[in-house]
């Protein structure tokens, strides 16, 4: 499989789980990320989170109350142009929202900070912390962006263990995550290990 078709692949079988199984594995996937989230610094200032959609684990309510018993504060991404870097703007629950170019919900103002850690949808990943996501470029250009900026960043793919593949084919641009975490568990990629 090409990467369009991996990514077609994926999306088909994230989207056949069944709402019951999805909510028991996004408490679990949750499980995993507070367990990273805990053993991070403390000195962890934002959170980025993201809006789940197309059938993304959905993590966030957990999230947003986990952030605010700590102080933290939490983010989610807004595209706001095609092929550039997200901006991390302030959510929280109730907070106003409006659209990003493609459409999604984004929190409203114009407010942008830095997460020092970034929760990351997977449509697919495998075993070295590479993923496919839907195409555009956005995560790879926002971790890239960080790197050239010297903010140190701690990348969290979280996805569903039925869209592991054994290659994603990572382009050269391609970075790859820090954690992953599936509702089977969290792992550090291989690539990671080797950094």
């Amino acid at each position: 499989m090409d990467r369009a078709q991996m990514r077609q692949w994926a999306l088909a079988r994230r989207e056949a789980i069944v709402p019951e199984v999805r909510r028991a594995w996004d408490a679990a996937i949750w499980q995993g990320v507070k367990e990273i989230l805990a053993a991070l610094p403390a000195a962890q200032p934002w959170i980025g989170g993201y809006w789940a959609v197309r059938a993304e684990p959905d993590v966030l309510t957990p999230l947003a109350a986990w952030t605010a018993r700590r102080g933290m504060g939490l983010a989610l991404p807004a595209a706001l142009q095609k092929a550039v870097p997200l901006v991390f703007r302030p959510w929280s629950p109730g907070a106003p929202m409006t659209r990003d170019v493609f459409g999604l919900p984004v929190p409203a103002g114009e407010e942008a900070v830095w997460p020092a850690v970034l929760l990351v949808p997977l449509v697919a990943f495998d075993a070295a912390g590479y993923r496919i996501g839907y195409g555009g470029g956005f995560y790879d250009r926002t971790l890239a962006a960080y790197r050239a900026a010297g903010r140190p960043v701690t990348a969290i793919g979280v996805g569903y263990e039925c869209t592991r593949l054994p290659d994603t084919h990572p382009g050269v641009h391609d970075l790859p995550m820090d954690w992953i975490v599936t509702e089977a568990g969290a792992f550090q990629p291989a690539a990671r290990k080797r950094a």
